[in-house]
């Protein structure tokens, strides 16, 4: 028997988009082949992001939610560099 590796996925939001189900389907992929994967993200809304991030499919961990995403709207690509600092 051969044990599955430990893959962590970051991802600034989950949101739903192309990008997110990608990170998703992935994440599931490499889960059904044995390894242990987790997501780790900003943000995950319980309202607005894909069933299998919700439903104990994959582990959501997520941080720096309480963090801005722009001041003013404006500084938007700085507060998601932030946040992925803040991740890591």
């Amino acid at each position: 028997y051969k044990m599955g590796k430990k893959v962590v996925f970051i991802h600034p939001d989950l949101g739903i988009g192309g990008a997110e189900r990608l990170v998703v389907d992935a994440a599931v992929g490499l889960q059904n082949c044995g390894n242990d994967v987790s997501i780790y993200t900003s943000h995950c809304s319980p309202n607005h992001s894909f069933e299998e991030t919700q439903d104990g499919t994959l582990k959501v961990f997520v941080y720096g939610d309480w963090l801005p995403t722009t001041i003013f709207g404006r500084f938007k690509a700085l507060f998601a560099m932030i946040r992925m600092i803040y991740i890591t």
